[in-house]
């Protein structure tokens, strides 16, 4: 078993790895522990082999749990993938989110959110290199889930702008539309990943400072025509 301190899936108020022997915990954190214990080993695995070549006999496995625990928390391989998506997305949004709710000036609200979340990513690993590159593997469900996801976050950006727009209407700065938004997510993403595919997660800190600028670059800029 070789789930890290740092993963998303850790339950809170219960420990990612159980004492051995007796240990008198309570019966939801007990499933609170191995149901993290499953998805982080599903993720690992996954990241590292591909979805397809992932069974559940090994995912108990990696996990230190019996097939039967697997059953009380998920239907099958595929409910694992969408919950596991599902728990480490919203964790991308709240860090995003919660990094830069105090943050007054809409550039460097811009500024410190995407820094935010390029550091998320390379602080999650197993989780980036997943879903930023195995995330077709899914299937159309976790395709929905992903363009809900996305659109989350767009939605984010928008209500910062127009209360950017509300605060500061000095500054002039147009509506900014969730086409928009989801554009700037997009690219981030789909850079993100070719510099994984090509220099893995160590490569994503060498490119953040110019992906921070494009990012407060695009989501400044007036796109109207003129």
């Amino acid at each position: 078993m070789s789930a890290e301190p740092t993963s998303p899936f850790a339950p809170d108020g219960a420990p990612l790895v159980l004492p051995r022997g007796p240990h008198g915990l309570a019966r939801d954190v007990v499933l609170a522990s191995q149901r993290g214990r499953l998805l982080s080993a599903f993720v690992k695995l996954a990241a590292d082999r591909g979805v397809a070549a992932v069974t559940i006999s090994d995912i108990v496995r990696e996990a230190g749990t019996a097939k039967r625990t697997f059953y009380e928390h998920f239907r099958d391989k595929d409910d694992c993938f969408l919950q596991a998506f599902e728990v480490a997305s919203e964790l991308m949004v709240g860090t995003v989110v919660d990094t830069v709710a105090a943050e007054p000036d809409p550039v460097l609200r811009i500024a410190r959110g995407a820094r935010a979340y390029l550091e998320a990513l390379v602080a999650h690993p197993e989780f980036t290199r997943l879903f930023l590159t195995h995330m077709r593997a899914g299937g159309p469900q976790l395709a929905q889930r992903w363009t809900a996801w996305v659109e989350s976050l767009a939605n984010v950006l928008v209500q910062w702008r127009e209360e950017s727009r509300q605060a500061r209407p000095d500054l002039g700065l147009p509506s900014l539309t969730t086409l928009q938004a989801t554009a700037a997510i997009s690219a981030v993403n789909e850079i993100v990943s070719i510099t994984l595919l090509r220099d893995g997660i160590d490569g994503i800190g060498p490119v953040s400072d110019e992906l921070v600028a494009l990012t407060v670059a695009f989501l400044t800029a007036d796109p109207r025509p003129r």
